[in-house]
């Protein structure tokens, strides 16, 4: 088997596997849920491994990985993390027991702030990368009973959403707000789960899905503060576009009236516009990879919130509601910011063509000047030259003829009928006429080769 074909049998082998890459967990319906999202640069993928690796081994953990992977889940007596690296996030779950059975209350202790210190606080905040979002996940089983009120209390507020998901399967509560704890400096945002009748496979994909639900809509809000900014500036650069565009009408018009253009004219409005089209491609460049991922990650948000098949609970609005209502007016804001830019480059273009077309139009103008000139000079050169060989004519005939006269001197002119002076005088027309054809000959030539 060739390199080549070793090669391809591997990336498909790869391909097939990354299908299964990430597979969902079988977990039972008392969980206590930490979750955490650190954005990541370059090489930070490799320094996270090895960070969460060592930390690991530390605590003795078993079933690690020998090399570093972009997803795997080890697990412990009393406790499952599942790592996951992606493009430029990583995520880290770390699963508890929730041992309410014990309790012999009406009400399980949930969201107790005294569970914070099992976290591995000083691990958690060192970890490589930007911390990105913190949170606390309690499902419990269906055997308790939970008022509007009772939640409300886990969630300290009102501002939550609420739904029966996965076809009455579970009811989820979400607040997609921070808590009091300050936890990591941020806080962590709040899931209620109340567990009715799934099974530990579909357990696991609901857990995942309100996972990725939660990373992914604090994704989709990361471009959000740079399209503000941003937009302060495209707001300066139409200014600028109204302002040169009215420069170049008057411009034109002003020439129109002169029947004349300048290059010097649009100069000033030429050096404007390529500062503008720079900057609007250096704002697009430094967005561009930002708003795309805005729109992708928010694409995964409607998709786990399809996946969680929601049905409304009384009193409670649905988290897709919830969502939309906040969500979609920065989803807005950032769809509308890219239609903005596009249409501004447009409209810089087509200024830029404006004036690059009147300065065209100039160019072309000064060339038939430049022309016609020349044709006039050529004109007159050309009567010149007519002039210096009617002359040179005339200057051959009397250097001819004063050298007929000298070679005519040994002649005795007493035998013949007629002086020297007259044979002389006879002799300059027919010179003259001569030297005049010879002249025109030799002209003709010259224009044939021409």
């Amino acid at each position: 088997m060739t390199n080549m074909e070793n090669q391809t049998q591997n990336s498909l082998l790869s391909f097939k596997d990354e299908l299964h890459a990430r597979p969902y967990i079988k977990l039972s319906n008392n969980l206590r849920v930490f979750h955490f999202a650190y954005l990541i640069k370059e090489n930070d993928d490799k320094k996270s491994w090895a960070y969460l690796d060592k930390f690991l081994s530390k605590i003795n953990f078993q079933n690690l990985p020998k090399e570093a992977s972009k997803y795997w889940v080890a697990e412990g007596k009393d406790l499952i993390i599942r790592y996951e690296c992606h493009t430029e996030f990583i995520s880290l779950t770390l699963i508890y027991p929730n041992k309410i059975e014990n309790e012999n209350k009406s009400k399980p202790k949930l969201f107790d702030e005294n569970y914070l210190r099992l976290l591995p606080t000083e691990f958690l905040k060192n970890f490589p990368g930007e911390h990105l979002l913190s949170s606390w996940i309690e499902m419990v089983p269906s055997k308790y009973t939970f008022k509007p009120i009772d939640i409300e209390k886990y969630f300290y507020h009102d501002n939550f959403a609420g739904s029966n998901v996965a076809e009455d399967g579970a009811n989820v509560f979400m607040s997609f707000k921070s808590d009091r704890t300050n936890f990591l400096g941020s806080g962590l945002r709040r899931v209620f789960i109340q567990n009715k009748n799934l099974r530990t496979r579909r357990t696991g994909r609901l857990l995942q899905r309100i996972v990725e639900l939660e990373t992914y809509q604090v994704l989709s809000l990361l471009g959000l503060p740079q399209v503000r900014q941003e937009s302060l500036n495209l707001s300066n650069l139409e200014k600028q576009i109204t302002e040169i565009t009215k420069s170049v009408s008057r411009t034109a018009k002003k020439n129109l009236d002169k029947k004349s253009i300048r290059y010097p004219d649009y100069q000033q409005d030429l050096n404007e516009l390529s500062y503008v089209v720079a900057k609007i491609e250096e704002i697009d460049s430094s967005t561009n990879y930002r708003l795309s991922a805005t729109a992708a990650y928010y694409k995964l948000v409607e998709q786990r919130i399809t996946d969680l098949r929601e049905d409304r609970l009384e009193s409670f609005q649905t988290n897709y509601e919830f969502l939309s209502r906040r969500l979609q007016p920065a989803i807005r804001t950032s769809e509308a910011f890219s239609r903005r830019l596009e249409s501004l480059a447009t409209r810089a273009q087509r200024a830029d063509n404006l004036v690059r077309t009147q300065i065209e139009m100039g160019v072309q103008i000064q060339n038939k000047d430049l022309l016609e000139s020349m044709e006039l000079r050529a004109r007159a050169q050309l009567r010149l030259q007519e002039t210096v060989e009617s002359l040179s004519i005339v200057a051959i005939t009397y250097y001819i003829v004063g050298l007929l006269s000298t070679l005519v001197d040994p002649i005795n002119f007493d035998k013949f009928l007629i002086s020297k002076a007259v044979f002389l005088a006879l002799c300059v027309p027919i010179i003259l006429v001569l030297i005049w054809f010879i002249a025109k000959m030799v002209r003709k030539k010259i224009n044939k080769i021409k």
